[in-house]
C-alpha cells in the first residue's frame, strides 16, 4: 500500500470501494451498446449507441463512454473471492465465480446454497454464480509416492504446540479456558475484525471444527 502512497484501508472499506468499483466497471461496459447488442433494437448508425455514464461517488468520478465496444460474447467474466459477510455480499451482485475456502463438505452445501440465494435475491437469474473450491493437490506416480510427500510436508511443520498457540491467536480461543482436548463449540470462537488471514480461511477453520466435533489440537 506504502507503494502507492496510500493507507491499508480497513475490511469494510475495501468492500466499499470494491463495489463502486464493480458499479463503474458495468457502467462501462455498457455504456457502448454496438449493433450486435440485441437489446438496443434495430440501430440506423453502424457504430451503436455511446453514452457517458457521469457517475459520481465516493470513491471515484468517472464520465465515460468507454472507448471500444463489448465483444459479441457480453463483458468479461467477474471472478469473487473472499468468505466475509460483506465478500459475499460483493459476490451475490456481481460474482460469476467465487473462489471459497470450504474446510468441510456441510460448510461447502451451505456456502453454495447462500451464495445462490443471495443472487437471486439480487434478481439475477438461476446459475449465474458458480463457487470454486480451493484445494492443495500433493501429486506423485503412485499412492506411496503421495504418502511420502505428505510425510515430508508434516515433518517440516513447527511442534504441535507451537501451531495450537498460534491457531488458538488466529481464531480468537483461550487457551486459559478452553482445554486444548476438549471439543470445541461456537462460543469459544472469537474471530477479529482485521486479519492477515482472510476471513473466510478462518471461518473455514471454524466450519471444519463445528462439523467435525474437534478438539483444538485436533483442528
Amino acid at each position: 500500500a506504502a507503494n502507492y502512497g496510500a493507507a491499508i484501508a480497513t475490511h469494510d472499506n475495501r468492500y466499499e470501494r470494491a463495489e463502486e468499483f464493480l458499479e463503474v466497471v458495468h457502467g462501462l461496459w455498457n455504456s457502448w451498446k454496438f449493433p450486435w447488442d440485441e437489446a438496443i433494437g434495430p440501430n440506423p448508425n453502424p457504430f451503436g449507441e455511446v453514452m457517458p455514464i457521469n457517475h459520481e461517488g465516493k470513491y471515484f468520478k468517472v464520465a465515460g463512454p468507454l472507448n471500444v465496444p463489448l465483444p459479441p460474447y457480453g463483458p468479461p467474466v467477474v471472478v469473487q473471492a473472499g468468505g466475509s459477510d460483506q465478500g459475499k455480499r460483493l459476490a451475490s451482485r456481481f460474482g460469476e465465480i467465487i473462489y471459497a475456502f470450504l474446510g468441510s463438505k456441510p460448510a461447502g452445501r451451505r456456502f453454495v446454497a447462500e451464495a445462490r440465494a443471495a443472487a437471486r435475491a439480487q434478481g439475477r437469474p438461476e446459475g449465474s454464480t458458480l463457487v470454486l473450491p480451493s484445494f492443495v493437490p500433493l501429486i506423485g506416480s503412485t499412492e506411496a509416492e503421495v504418502k511420502r510427500l505428505v510425510a515430508e510436508y508434516e515433518a517440516g511443520l513447527d511442534p504441535a504446540e507451537q501451531r495450537i498457540e498460534a491457531l488458538s491467536k488466529q481464531l480468537g480461543i483461550d487457551l486459559e479456558r478452553i482445554n486444548v482436548d476438549q471439543v470445541l463449540q461456537e462460543k469459544d470462537f472469537n474471530l477479529p475484525k482485521e486479519s492477515a488471514t482472510p476471513i473466510g480461511i478462518l471461518k473455514s477453520m471454524v466450519d471444519v471444527a463445528l462439523d467435525e466435533k474437534l478438539s483444538v489440537r485436533q483442528l
